[in-house]
């Protein structure tokens, strides 16, 4: 099949293979104090492949080597040499992220558990000052989510460790909390020790992990919160049954036994997590090598900058702060807040108001949680394969809108309770599956590290507004059916809808500039058009960057 070739790249050479692309990437030797161009050429094989010849070849010059002499070293590695690789960050990375922060959200939301375990009646909270300990917690949330940038300042297993830590500690403090302040004072502190460390981690991923390969891993990030909610019931079931035998308060051995084993974890965190893809103890020699360099090749910058120190890229954040699109995904992250803020920590209480037992209450709230989790793993398992976000987030939306109406209606009918429960199943599902995938989206469509962290921050800066509006929307004068709350659930998450596909299509106008700049060859086959745009992003970063869908 003939292929358009960027006259800045050398000309291809053809070799036996089954449609295999094989990079080499060459680095020419330049001035000892900057760092080489690199030189990119492309092959393309039409025949059966030989195992020979799937080999990737990459020719890479080490900064100490570079400023000695202009002897080049090489690398091969096969491409099940690279999976290889992948599947172990995926076991022992992503699934240890995931976990630390099923811990984190389960310190965050068990508030919802310890409310109809005893804790509103032991501190004399009004449903006002139970709203208010929501809040504090998502006032210092929000003030600090400026904080991702610093996964590209800081090192990241002594910053997540501390995180970790200090999160657990506060958490475990909230079983001695004896009066209202002094519990708000607490969950405010709680508030600043996950922002430290939840809205960054997407950024931290993005240093391992390629592009289309991101929203699966996101995905089993994120999904840790539906299982942790689910956990969260299942475990406060039990110790309200153990507490009401026990000298300790069901909801202040809740908070203890759900709290320290997260400063516990912390160390352990510190010495597995590594700051970089070549740092990581638990990969071979040569694994951490192809780690890296398989990197190299999808991204505009060298990615071997352990050796330099980090630094903020002023240029680069000021650019981020300009871009509409970080704003059009945080609009729609504010409005996935107001249901994702508000449903786990009311769920027990709602259920409670429809007629169920404390304990059949705290039973019943972990099913839908569980099936979300799932969800959330199928839906970015899908989105990665399809390289497509919008239109999954679209539907999720729409999923959870439906959800939302389904428990207004029921409620405006005074319908079973059951049908107000049925539609709190396709909420949950709906809203953690949009959140994960705007997460994504964020992180796909910015070309740097300074520019990914910038984006996230501005995510979660205006994102978090939603809380502030989700906390509110279950007054206890609203019980048993929570009608006006429902609605204004389903009203954000069409909101979600609408914006996901405004924002597809301002993103595929700006491909359309794109590719009119660069004057891409008319009636190109689609396969040899992605291959140059491939080539253009390798060669010249931004300018051949295209945004994902």
């Amino acid at each position: 099949m003939p292929i358009q070739h960027d006259p800045a790249l050398e000309a291809p050479h053809l070799l036996p293979g089954n449609h295999q692309y094989i990079y080499e990437l060459q680095n020419v030797t330049g001035s000892p104090t900057r760092r080489s161009p690199q030189r990119i050429r492309h092959y393309y094989d039409c025949e059966n492949a030989s195992d020979e010849a799937e080999k990737t070849v990459v020719e890479h010059v080490d900064s100490e080597a570079d400023q000695a002499s202009s002897s080049q070293q090489s690398l091969h590695y096969t491409s099940s040499e690279e999976k290889a690789v992948v599947k172990k960050f995926d076991r022992r990375l992503v699934l240890f992220i995931a976990c630390l922060y099923m811990l984190g959200f389960l310190d965050r939301s068990n508030i919802g558990n310890a409310r109809i375990a005893g804790l509103s009646a032991d501190l004399r909270l009004t449903s006002s000052q139970y709203e208010w300990t929501l809040r504090s917690f998502y006032i210092t949330y929000a003030l600090f989510e400026w904080m991702p940038i610093l996964y590209t300042v800081l090192s990241p297993s002594t910053y997540i460790a501390s995180c970790v830590a200090a999160w657990g500690i506060i958490a475990s403090l909230q079983a001695v909390a004896t009066s209202y302040e002094s519990f708000c004072v607490l969950r405010a502190l709680l508030g600043i020790s996950e922002a430290a460390f939840s809205p960054g981690v997407p950024v931290f991923l993005a240093f391992f992990y390629k592009r289309d390969e991101l929203a699966s891993r996101i995905g089993l990030f994120i999904s840790a919160a539906p299982l942790a909610t689910s956990f969260a019931s299942s475990l406060a079931w039990l110790i309200t049954r153990i507490g009401q035998k026990s000298p300790i308060a069901p909801w202040r051995m809740l908070f203890l036994v759900e709290g320290f084993p997260s400063v516990l974890i912390s160390v352990f965190a510190y010495y597995h997590i590594p700051n970089r893809p070549g740092m990581a103890k638990y990969l071979t020699k040569r694994e951490r090598r192809v780690a890296e360099l398989r990197l190299q090749a999808g991204k505009r910058k060298d990615h071997q900058h352990e050796a330099r120190p980090r630094r903020f890229e002023w240029n680069e954040i000021w650019e981020a702060l300009q871009d509409p699109k970080c704003y059009l995904t945080a609009m729609m992250f504010c409005s996935c807040n107001v249901a994702f803020s508000s449903l786990p920590v009311f769920l027990p209480t709602i259920i409670n108001d429809m007629g169920y037992s404390a304990l059949s209450s705290q039973a019943l709230s972990a099913p839908p949680y569980l099936v979300a989790f799932f969800v959330v793993l199928l839906t970015a398992f899908y989105s990665d394969r399809c390289k497509n976000r919008s239109l999954f987030i679209c539907f999720h939306a729409l999923l959870a809108a439906a959800g939302y109406a389904m428990i207004t209606v029921a409620g405006i009918l005074k319908a079973s309770p059951m049908w107000r429960y049925g539609g709190v199943y396709p909420a949950a599902s709906g809203f953690f599956s949009a959140v994960t995938l705007l997460i994504t989206w964020t992180i796909n469509n910015q070309e740097s590290d300074a520019k990914k962290g910038t984006g996230v921050a501005i995510l979660n800066i205006v994102g978090q507004l939603g809380p502030f509006v989700g906390t509110a929307l279950y007054p206890d004068d609203d019980k048993p059916y929570y009608v006006r709350g429902m609605a204004v659930c389903t009203v954000f998450m069409l909101v979600v809808a609408a914006l996901s596909l405004w924002l597809r299509k301002f993103l595929k106008n700006r491909n359309m500039e794109r590719d009119a700049m660069y004057s891409f060859a008319e009636g190109a086959e689609e396969e040899d058009l992605a291959l140059h745009n491939e080539n253009r992003k390798l060669v010249d970063g931004p300018k051949g960057f295209r945004y994902i869908l």
